[in-house]
């Protein structure tokens, strides 16, 4: 999804850039510019969504709206203002929405929700990957599995999906992927490229933030994984019940099997 964010004031433009995409969880590319006769110059860019100040010199959001629908009729338009007597204008000129400055990742979380809804497109920011853990470890974004261009960097994300968002270090990594532990920079090393093989593959499906890196630890961000696991660990066991096998293709997961005897 394409953003555009128009605003007189360019650090007020970068923060609200900043707040959709936290909002969207990176699932979009945003451009701000400062002023409405920027937006309008950059003829190669065609969003989807525009975010406009309404009170700008020269060239209003009003104006600027008009242009942009102009151009494109389906555009979703949003007005943006710091006085809430600007936004009842924006109703009456037909808009998909206002937001009041400052705005939080809440509120354009909630008003885009509802913009989708009434369009009848899906949430953007609830895009998540699908994950298997019972039977064979598989990844699936869309129905369709993800591709690692490395099979070691699939097993550590297996490693830190058992972790459940705890962050786990490239030491305890390194002892997870190798049976000795020779070599334990050069292998820290190989942690760091599987880690940028996992980034690389979530980047096309815009999940870049299910992938934690703090210092020397790895984590997953558990809110944008749906996980049949984690499922199970909260209580739908039932269907799960007969299932045996977890994550069969790796000889350490016998450690965590939630089936195996002494498992708690």
């Amino acid at each position: 999804m394409k953003i555009m964010i128009v605003d007189d004031e360019k650090l007020a433009a970068i923060s609200l850039g900043n707040t959709v995409k936290e909002a969207l969880r990176n699932a979009c590319e945003v451009r701000t510019y400062n002023g409405a006769e920027a937006a309008l110059n950059d003829e190669d860019y065609e969003p989807d969504v525009a975010m406009l100040d309404i009170e700008m010199p020269g060239m209003t959001g009003l104006e600027l709206a008009d242009r942009l629908k102009a151009a494109d009729p389906g555009i979703i338009i949003i007005f943006v203002t710091a006085y809430s007597e600007y936004a009842m204008k924006a109703w009456k000129q037909g808009v998909d929405g206002y937001l009041l400055k400052p705005a939080s990742t809440g509120d354009v979380q909630a008003l885009l929700n509802d913009i989708f809804a009434k369009r009848g497109m899906p949430p953007a920011h609830d895009k998540k990957l699908t994950v298997r853990c019972f039977g064979k470890f598989e990844v699936f974004h869309d129905g369709k599995i993800v591709n690692f261009k490395r099979n070691r960097a699939k097993e550590m994300l297996a490693y830190l999906i058992c972790a459940r968002g705890a962050g786990v270090t490239s030491g305890e990594l390194c002892g997870m992927l190798w049976d000795d532990a020779t070599e334990l920079q050069r292998k820290k090393t190989y942690v760091r490229q599987y880690a940028q093989s996992m980034r690389e593959a979530f980047a096309g499906l815009g999940l870049e933030d299910v992938l934690i890196h703090a210092r020397d630890a790895y984590a997953v961000n558990t809110n944008l994984i749906d996980c049949d696991y984690y499922r199970y660990l909260n209580g739908e066991k039932q269907q799960f019940e007969y299932m045996g096998e977890f994550m069969s293709q790796y000889e350490w997961s016998e450690l965590v099997n939630p089936f195996a005897d002494g498992f708690e």
